[in-house]
């Protein structure tokens, strides 16, 4: 892509998804917290938290890939 304006809104809207990304990653981390008992951090419910930890993984994923994007468009709009 050549139009640099172009890359520069691609760029400013990559970086509101970082952001969101985020924000959905401090919710996650609240529930996980919300879903460990107090004694000795065992899950309150398995199947929940299993569930949770793969989003977690899915997240961390998104999060690198958003990481990456922003590196790529970064080079391309200097």
């Amino acid at each position: 892509m050549e139009n640099p304006r172009a890359i520069g809104e691609i760029l400013n809207q990559t970086k509101k998804i970082e952001e969101n990304n985020w924000h959905s990653s401090q919710y996650l981390n609240s529930i996980n917290m919300l879903l460990t008992s107090n004694d000795l951090a065992s899950p309150k419910d398995d199947g929940l938290s299993q569930k949770f930890d793969e989003l977690s993984s899915k997240m961390e994923d998104v999060n690198k890939l958003t990481e990456e994007l922003l590196s790529h468009l970064s080079r391309k709009h200097n």
